[in-house]
């Protein structure tokens, strides 16, 4: 059972219940470990990341080389790394959440995430080290965002003015390569929410809450919002519909079968993903694999079974022939180059190609997360409420890994019944971890 590292890395409120000493003793564990020399660091926008970088360096031998490329979208790292022969990866951001939060994810020299048991090892090994008594220091570099921004740049071989956009950046590191893309590339587009002043990333705004991006989309517009490290994306169509990472999996899959580049026809998708989904998997004669909650989960699936594409409803999307994590900024590029492709909205490419069916997520706030043990009893009030309902469709519980939060998902044919057992489902969680 891992302490620090959650689903996507270390996350926590700094100086709070993420501490210099963690971050430090992290990095240090990872010297002793990883043995990287040169090491690569990114940020997002949030007040608290310099503050962690130190505690970072101070974590580092004076033996290691630490080159910060600022602001910059989680999805540059693998560029970074392979351009500039770094062989470790920092990415100091706590993703979608709240301001208040920070954290770290470490990336391998090959650009993706550490493995479970890597991971397990290196809090393992902190009882095991002490810290450096002269330790490293970072320098700027300005270098990073000319090479991310040119690997996407010659990813656009298709009309952009096309599309009339609205995007929004959540305050986030997508903020300025964005702007400057769509720009170079003559796509007629309005910014929201790309004024980051340390305080506001992710507030009312980006991928997990869209609300202020629907209600400022005109007829014909289509809508992009990143999160906070713009490692996902979530469309908002030409109605006003929110398309999830579903929708954009699906979008993409077709077009890299219908290009000759959907290796095995194999889609990769989690435990999250609706029933219409699947069916839609089937109707494509695409082979569908099921992974748990996790991004770094969906890439190494993808890795095992050799597949293109795969990502979260959540809209974190990985596009392998491209880079081995999640990108919103090539999500969106891809996106819109399928659509160009087919020749066709995204309103009416989801009405012709995936009936979702109604799904609603509930996050329950928890003061203390509950062990294997609660979890169990949780499955079996689930089943049996299941089971007493005739529920024509599907729940799922699970701990966040990212927030103190348990998720109740609930999927049925139709609306009524997926409100009215959440609410039952929701209600008998609450009422069994209050006794």
């Amino acid at each position: 059972m891992k302490k620090y590292f959650g689903t996507d890395g270390i996350r926590g409120i700094p100086n709070k219940n993420l501490t210099k000493e963690i971050i430090s003793n992290v990095a240090c564990s990872v010297e002793d470990i990883l043995k990287p020399t040169s090491v690569a660091v990114i940020l997002d926008t949030r007040s608290s990341s310099l503050e962690i970088l130190d505690w970072i360096c101070e974590g580092f031998s004076e033996k290691i080389e630490v080159i910060n490329y600022g602001v910059l979208p989680s999805g540059s790292m693998p560029v970074l790394l392979s351009s500039f022969g770094h062989n470790l990866g920092v990415i100091i951001s706590a993703s979608h959440n709240p301001n208040e939060y920070n954290g770290i994810k470490l990336i391998n020299k090959n650009g993706s995430k550490l493995q479970d048991d890597i991971e397990v090892e290196i809090e393992s090994n902190i009882k095991n080290i002490s810290l450096p008594i002269a330790h490293t220091s970072y320098k700027d570099s300005q270098d990073g965002y000319k090479v991310y921004f040119e690997f996407l740049n010659e990813l656009i071989d298709f009309d952009l003015t096309n599309f009339d956009l609205v995007v929004d950046s959540a305050n986030g590191s997508a903020y300025k390569t964005i702007d400057e893309l769509l720009k170079i590339n003559s796509c007629k587009f309005k910014m929201i929410a790309n004024e980051p002043n340390g305080e506001n990333i992710n507030l009312d705004s980006g991928a997990t809450h869209t609300n202020n991006l629907i209600n400022k989309l005109k007829k014909g517009q289509i809508g992009a919002a990143f999160d906070g490290d713009a490692d996902r994306l979530i469309m908002i169509d030409e109605n006003g519909n929110t398309c999830n990472g579903d929708i954009l999996i699906l979008l993409i899959a077709k077009y890299l079968s219908s290009t000759n580049q959907l290796n095995n026809d194999v889609v990769v998708s989690t435990v999250m993903s609706n029933f219409g989904f699947k069916n839609s998997m089937e109707k494509n004669n695409f082979k569908n694999v099921e992974t748990a909650v996790g991004d770094k989960y969906v890439a190494e699936a993808m890795s095992e079974n050799n597949a293109s594409i795969g990502g979260e409803q959540s809209g974190h999307i990985i596009i392998s022939d491209k880079l081995p994590v999640g990108d919103g900024l090539l999500t969106l590029i891809y996106s819109l180059k399928s659509l160009s492709f087919f020749k066709t909205t995204l309103s009416k490419f989801r009405e012709d190609n995936i009936k979702e069916y109604p799904q609603k997520l509930v996050n329950v706030e928890l003061n203390k997360m509950p062990d294997t043990e609660q979890l169990a009893e949780l499955e079996l009030i689930a089943e049996k409420l299941f089971e007493s309902e005739e529920l024509d469709g599907r729940y799922l519980i699970r701990n966040s890994g990212t927030e103190p939060l348990l998720r109740v998902l609930v999927e049925a044919s139709d609306e009524v019944s997926v409100e009215k057992f959440s609410n039952n489902l929701v209600n008998k969680i609450k009422n069994f971890l209050q006794t």
